[in-house]
């Protein structure tokens, strides 16, 4: 069971709560032009699969991305 909040995050996806955890849908990310750059960011994360939902992204790791993305243009794995 899931329940949707009122509540976005950065560049306006919207979030989800599954047992008092946060998520982004991967659908949702899909839709930024920027996807295959997240993509390569998030090789390694964990993340869950929903039959309704598909697959869930943490928030804290969206936001963590989002911040650094937005502060630099890199993520995590672009060196220098």
């Amino acid at each position: 069971m899931f329940l949707t909040k009122n509540k976005f995050t950065f560049f306006g996806l919207k979030v989800y709560t599954i047992d008092n955890q946060d998520y982004i849908r991967e659908e949702d990310i899909k839709k930024l032009p920027f996807y295959e750059f997240w993509k390569e960011s998030a090789k390694g994360s964990t993340y869950i699969i929903d039959e309704k939902l598909g697959n869930l992204i943490f928030l804290y790791d969206w936001e963590s991305f989002s911040k650094e993305f937005i502060k630099t243009g890199k993520h995590r794995y672009m060196k220098g």
